[in-house]
């Protein structure tokens, strides 16, 4: 690892998966190993499921960088599927020496046709389900980002998940076993050289999907050009986990339909509901209220 005087961390997400309390943690994290922290989001639609991203800064010195992280010296990626979907976001002042930790299964990991990075492919969807029952990777995220921190060790690091997580409303149950995730993917994660000069400013086409950065030169913010757009913009690819609708179960009471936060939900002829899955966010509403428990909840291939 460089001995750097700033070390500068992006974090990329989809709204709900933590992106922004994996940030926190590793800021709270550095100041508790007597370093300079600053973290702070990017929330963009603001929407469950939606490309979102967030930023930690780490300093042996007091931190007078404000603003985004366009060039990163470490990059985090919660969803694999954001590699593709929103190139713009994630490869932003990326080069192939920039190490880029993947979200993703490393036997079935491929990077070709992928811009360059040194990636790491680290399957913190299967420990999350294995520690914690939950696909909820937030803390498994700063920890493979916290080991890349010399200065950071994994006491730092869970009594910094301690305090975040139990701030967020988690039970002490809950937050142990992210403790116990954390520190499989802390023990297993490698420690990849960091760049030594900042990366070279790269060009990525941006994804009609992606939400770009607000604040860069290239975007002034999200432009809607027609009317109508919410059809084409299909929310499906931001799904972790889909509903399926057992009809045989089903009491046509009707509230999936109602409580759906994006219309995904249709009914058919005879009232019963199927679902949109290329508009479908899988944020499990429906689930949580269907009176009959028709709907279950699987996770995405």
């Amino acid at each position: 690892m460089v001995d750097k005087p700033i070390i500068e961390v992006r974090f990329h997400g989809r709204g709900g998966q933590g992106a922004k309390i994996a940030s926190r943690i590793l800021g709270h994290s550095a100041n508790l190993a007597g370093l300079y922290g600053q973290d702070f989001a990017l929330f963009g639609a603001e929407r469950r499921g939606a490309p979102v991203v967030s930023f930690t800064r780490i300093g042996r010195e007091p931190i007078d960088r404000r603003g985004e992280i366009d060039r990163p010296d470490l990059v985090v990626v919660l969803d694999g599927s954001l590699l593709r979907e929103a190139p713009g976001q994630v490869y932003r002042g990326v080069d192939d020496a920039t190490p880029l930790f993947v979200n993703a299964d490393p036997q079935r990991f491929l990077t070709t046709a992928l811009p360059a990075a040194n990636y790491r492919a680290i399957d913190m969807q299967q420990l999350a389900l294995e520690s914690i029952g939950r696909g909820f990777v937030s803390a498994i995220a700063a920890a493979v980002a916290a080991k890349q921190v010399a200065a950071v060790n994994f006491a730092h690091l869970s009594a910094a998940m301690r305090q975040e997580l139990g701030e967020f409303g988690l039970a002490p149950e809950v937050i142990e076993k992210n403790i116990a995730a954390a520190r499989l993917a802390y023990e297993s994660t490698p420690v990849a050289t960091l760049p030594s000069a900042p990366a070279r400013e790269s060009e990525n086409p941006t994804s009609w999907q992606a939400v770009p950065y607000l604040g860069g030169a290239q975007f002034a913010g999200p432009t809607i050009r027609h009317r109508g757009s919410a059809a084409l913009r299909q929310t499906g690819s931001w799904r972790s986990e889909r509903p399926v609708i057992e009809l045989g179960k089903c009491k046509r009471c009707f509230l999936c339909y109602l409580y759906c936060p994006e219309a995904a939900m249709q009914l058919d002829g005879d009232n019963f509901p199927h679902v949109d899955y290329d508009h479908c966010k899988g944020c499990m509403i429906c689930y949580e209220e269907c009176p009959t428990d028709a709907i279950s909840r699987r996770l995405e291939a």
